[in-house]
């Protein structure tokens, strides 16, 4: 193909093409924007679009503009998605499996900036796939009759109305489609000769873009037709998804019911050492309460799901964080500070959390003395036993809860057990309690019981002649664990302990609990954080002593090397702790963007280098890396000072001038992947060129071998001239 002339690559941006690139890209903008009530897409896509009609050529197609174009599509569309929190109520199962809150902006900023590239088949095709992808990922409708927009409320009736909507949308696509690509390559090979084939391949394509619309109603009609078939389909294939997730370390070890016969979870076994919890604090935050029951039935707990919403504060001045205060706790402050950053007064302290591979379904592992939660969430909960959730939780935002004071053992400290709720705390089974009672009266036998406490030391050193192991075999016969435990057994997990103390000191007319949860006690050897493995999930109790008139921990498991309360003081590795400590600063980092503290996130990672680096330099690995990097550098350095001299001898002129041909070398190697030798003159490498270069060519010589030095406009004409030369010359 004969290049065109050297006057026609000056040509700037094409505005008819550009229009049909906007009718193209925006109606899906606006389609998502209105569906999610995030206008930013839509302001963000036009923005991208009015920017390319703005500018004078097209970008190259090159390593550089493409690279760029991609990395910033990658950062519009992460970093709004950390910072606004759109409601799940607006997204279908399709949304929810394709992550359509991010795959739709990526998409249609990927459209829009693909426009800065000159038009050819492979970028117009590009583009009218991502705008398309974009329309289809949009058709999942879901709950749009009951839904409103919050900031675009004037967009209501055509929310309400999404199928018409959607409709008009395609229908607007399928008339710009023809055009579009009649336009473009009508751009693209120019020509009379062309003008009788053009005409022909527009009618083709106008009749099979014009069958989109039916094509879509035809679909559309079947999907909700058979809505409840396909519906089903789409759960199958989330769960098939959500498989591969379990088994990749995610842990669920927070539930409504506790079964005492089912063996521990295999992922928990398999993979102990694995961090579910870090924990930025001054002090061990000890007891993180997850789950608390108090009905027990034929070996197995059940939680009272009785829950009431938290009082929350929203602040104008942070992007998306929330606080959630317990109303009436005991010993809390009567009023939040204005920043929440702000560091409370002695006792009270806070607790930053960051979770890696523990699936919580919005449960929150707090410890007991727990008034108030920070997060990127719309709204939270308590029980009645004092369990925190959160709804709508962006978890990759951390959270933040602040406590009364330091202690690695506190209880919830409420209710109060009144004369319903004690009958319930203290409620054992029938078909238990009288052997229950009589191995209680055991245990108190010859011991004086002044106070409630008594009956608490009685129960916890009886059970302390017992033997923690995890090989503990539920009963054959149906009988209840937790008798078959204390009679035959006599071994067992935290669990059994923890169930067998609650029912013992029920027996006894004491209300208790159960809760299970995990201890975070092990500190990172190079950072002031804390850490809960697989292998520090825990069950214990709590128990009202009536005298003393609060509640108080029972930890009924006796001291073991396989307890996980004594797993926190072993030795970790050099390497398996900088890459904790480098995983809890990227989370620390992301959970500040996501709050919306952008510098504290930048100080983060500044703090973590400062903190690691003494202790990097004492290690002899990481002398051997700086060396051998020290030694890369200085032959580099070595090698490229005699060129350095040699530009020293060269006027400034000169130095632009070889500094233009030479981009303009690398530039054209790379797009005709061919490469000059060091040997090879300019004339016997460009002789089969096309003559714009070769004269470009020669106009380089003349300017660097002759003694008069060119002056700095010719120079940089000659510079300008090349990157025109690359940006719209085709390629071989």
């Amino acid at each position: 193909m004969t290049p065109p002339p050297f006057d026609s690559l000056r040509k700037g941006i094409d505005f008819r093409t550009f229009f049909l690139n906007a009718f193209l890209i925006l109606p899906p903008a606006f389609l998502y924007s209105m569906k999610t009530d995030m206008p930013h897409i839509f302001l963000i896509t036009t923005a991208i679009l009015l920017i390319c009609l703005f500018k004078r050529s097209y970008l190259p197609y090159s390593d550089r503009p493409i690279i760029y174009c991609v990395t910033a599509a990658l950062v519009l569309t992460v970093i709004p998605d950390m910072v606004v929190t759109v409601d799940d109520a607006r997204f279908g199962l399709f949304d929810l499996m394709l992550r359509s809150s991010l795959a739709v902006p990526m998409l249609l900023y990927s459209a829009a900036l693909s426009c800065f590239f000159s038009p050819n088949p492979h970028r117009t095709g590009l583009t009218a796939a991502f705008a398309l992808a974009a329309v289809l990922i949009c058709g999942d409708i879901f709950n749009s009759a009951d839904l409103t927009n919050n900031i675009l409320s004037f967009l209501d009736v055509p929310l309400r109305n999404y199928r018409t909507t959607y409709a008009v949308t395609v229908v607007i696509q399928a008339l710009a489609l023809p055009f579009y690509f009649h336009t473009t390559t009508k751009r693209i090979y120019p020509g009379r000769t062309h003008r009788a084939a053009s005409a022909f391949r527009f009618l083709i394509r106008f009749l099979c873009i014009a069958l989109i619309p039916l094509f879509a109603f035809s679909v559309s009609k079947f999907y909700y037709t058979h809505v409840s078939f396909f519906r089903n389909l789409e759960f199958y294939f989330l769960r098939v998804g959500m498989r591969p997730q379990m088994r990749g370390g995610g842990m669920m070890i927070l539930s409504n019911s506790v079964n005492l016969n089912a063996t521990m979870q295999e992922n928990l076994l398999r993979n102990p050492d694995k961090v579910l919890i870090r924990a930025k604090a001054e002090a061990p935050p000890g007891y993180l309460r997850g789950g608390v029951y108090t009905v027990y039935r034929r070996g197995e707990w059940f939680a009272n799901a009785v829950r009431t919403p938290l009082q929350s504060t929203r602040r104008a001045t942070i992007l998306s964080e929330n606080t959630f205060t317990v109303q009436d706790f005991p010993g809390a402050p009567d009023t939040v500070p204005d920043d929440p950053r702000e560091l409370p007064p002695e006792p009270i302290r806070r607790v930053e959390l960051y979770f890696d591979g523990l699936i919580t379904r919005g449960v929150i592992p707090v410890p007991g003395n727990t008034y108030r939660l920070d997060a990127v969430a719309d709204d939270a909960e308590i029980t009645g036993e004092g369990i925190f959730s959160l709804k709508l939780w962006r978890n990759d935002g951390g959270c933040t809860f602040f406590v009364t004071s330091y202690d690695p053992q506190a209880a919830y400290p409420m209710p109060v057990p009144d004369e319903a709720s004690a009958q319930e705390l203290t409620e054992v089974p029938r078909r238990i309690r009288p052997m229950l009672e009589q191995y209680a009266r055991k245990l108190l036998s010859g011991k004086k019981i002044r106070k409630d406490r008594d009956k608490l030391a009685a129960v916890v050193n009886g059970l302390s002649r017992y033997r923690y192991s995890l090989d503990f075999q539920p009963p054959v016969d149906r009988s209840d664990p937790v008798l078959h435990f204390l009679t035959k057994e006599r071994k067992g997990h935290c669990e059994l302990f923890a169930s067998s103390a609650v029912l013992l000191l029920r027996s006894m007319g004491l209300p208790a609990r159960y809760v299970t949860g995990l201890i975070c006690e092990e500190r990172h050897p190079y950072s002031q954080y804390y850490i809960a493995r697989a292998s520090n999930a825990h069950a214990w109790g709590e128990v009202y002593l009536a005298d003393e008139k609060r509640w108080v921990l029972v930890e009924a498991t006796p001291p073991s090397d396989d307890l996980p309360s004594a797993r926190n003081i072993r030795k970790q590795g050099f390497f398996s702790s900088a890459a904790d400590l480098l995983k809890k600063t990227f989370q620390q980092a992301f959970a500040g963007v996501r709050r919306g503290y952008f510098a504290n996130a930048v100080l983060t990672g500044i703090e973590a280098v400062l903190g690691f680096l003494p202790r990097l330099l004492k290690h002899p690995a990481a002398w051997v890396v700086l060396l051998s990097a020290a030694v890369v550098l200085l032959y580099r350095y070595f090698r490229r000072l005699p060129r350095k001299r040699r530009k020293k001898h060269l006027n400034y002129e000169m130095r632009l001038l070889a500094a233009a041909f030479a981009s303009f070398e690398r530039k054209y190697a790379a797009r005709f992947h061919k490469r000059r030798r060091k040997e090879q003159t300019l004339q016997d490498f460009y002789q089969d060129a096309p003559g714009e270069v070769r004269e470009y060519v020669a106009e380089y010589e003349s300017m660097r071998y002759r003694e008069q030095v060119p002056d700095s406009r010719r120079v940089r004409r000659f510079s300008e001239r090349g990157k025109l030369l690359l940006k719209n010359f085709p390629k071989r």
